[in-house]
């Protein structure tokens, strides 16, 4: 059972690797430069997906490629590494409208002075906007 188990875990990522390769090219192919520019940091397979471990930068996910910051302790925060993870499952829904419908909505949320003053200001969550919220729900029903 347990071969059964490892086989599908395999296919799954064939499937994913393959999803992002194709579908989600646009942003595969924009995290490949952002990986070959990162080279000299560490790297970890991560759930199918190439997870560099970089200071900061918070977190940025372009297709099948994951960056991630430190959490200060050493150490990576899962929670940042999660959260990347699912908008690497919204880039397979979306396919090249991930570059349109996600990713400048999930910039602008987390760059702009606006935006941090009113999040500050009201108390709210960066991952209560529409797009950071919807990859946290995608991590936690797939990574559970």
């Amino acid at each position: 059972m347990n071969g059964v188990i490892v086989m599908l875990r395999i296919l799954s990522y064939a499937v994913y690797i393959f999803l992002q390769c194709t579908w989600g090219i646009i942003q595969t192919l924009m995290g490949l430069v952002y990986f070959l520019i990162s080279i000299r940091f560490p790297h970890e397979f991560y759930h199918g997906a190439i997870l560099t471990r970089r200071s900061g930068i918070g977190g940025v996910s372009l297709g099948l490629f994951i960056f991630a910051n430190d959490d200060n302790t050493g150490g990576y925060s899962d929670r940042i590494a999660a959260h990347e993870f699912g908008h690497t499952i919204q880039s397979l829904i979306t396919g090249p409208l991930y570059m349109i419908f996600i990713v400048p909505e999930s910039m602008l949320w987390c760059a702009l002075p606006f935006f941090k003053r009113l999040r500050q200001e009201k108390n709210i969550s960066y991952y209560s906007f529409y797009t950071e919220a919807w990859a946290d729900r995608l991590a936690e029903k797939i990574l559970r």
